[in-house]
C-alpha cells in the first residue's frame, strides 16, 4: 500500500461522469446552443488534473473515438484533438493545479479553445467547410462553467470521505 492510496479515486466515478458527459454531448441540440461546450474535453480536462494516476493519453485518445463515433465525426479528429489538448494539461498540470479559478478558467478557455481549432482544421480537410467564429464561444462558457465543475465534482469524488 502507497502513500497515496487513501487518496487514489475509484474507476467507477471517473467511468460514469463520463458516460454522462458523453450522453449529454450526443443529445443534438441544433444551431441555437452552439455556445454549450463540450461536455466531455472539460470533464477530461477536469480528470488530467485531479486523477493523473488515472487518466492519460490513451484514456483521451479511446474518450476521443468514442466521441468520433457518437457524434458521426470524422474518426479520429476528437482522439486527436483530446490528445493534444491533453498533452498541455499534463505538462502544465502543477503549475494549473496552483493556481485560483480565474486562472484555471483562463488556461481551460486556451485548451478547449485549442480543441476547438484541431475540430476545425480537421474539418477543413475532410469537408471543406469552416464552421464559422461562434465555435469559439463553447471555450468561453466552459471557463465559466470550470469553478461550479470542479465544486460539483469535488464534492461528488469526496463525498465517502466526508461522510465517514
Amino acid at each position: 500500500m502507497g502513500h497515496y492510496d487513501d487518496f487514489s479515486i475509484p474507476f467507477k466515478p471517473i467511468f460514469w461522469s463520463f458516460v454522462l458527459c458523453m450522453v449529454l454531448d450526443f443529445i443534438p441540440l441544433g444551431e441555437p446552443f452552439f455556445w454549450l461546450p463540450e461536455f466531455t474535453a472539460l470533464l477530461l480536462v477536469y480528470w488530467l488534473v485531479h486523477a493523473p494516476q488515472r487518466i492519460g493519453l490513451f484514456s483521451a485518445f479511446l474518450v476521443g473515438l468514442l466521441m468520433d463515433i457518437g457524434t458521426v465525426a470524422p474518426l479520429g479528429s476528437h482522439a486527436l484533438a483530446y490528445c493534444l489538448s491533453s498533452f498541455v494539461m499534463m505538462r502544465h498540470r502543477r503549475q494549473f493545479s496552483m493556481q485560483n479559478y480565474g486562472f484555471q478558467a483562463l488556461a481551460v478557455v486556451l485548451v478547449l479553445a485549442a480543441n476547438e481549432v484541431v475540430l476545425a482544421a480537421v474539418r477543413w480537410v475532410m469537408e471543406q467547410r469552416f464552421a464559422g467564429w461562434q465555435i469559439f464561444a463553447a471555450p468561453l462558457t466552459a471557463a465559466l462553467m470550470w469553478p461550479l465543475l470542479n465544486k460539483i465534482m469535488l464534492y461528488f469524488t469526496n463525498y465517502k470521505r466526508l461522510h465517514r
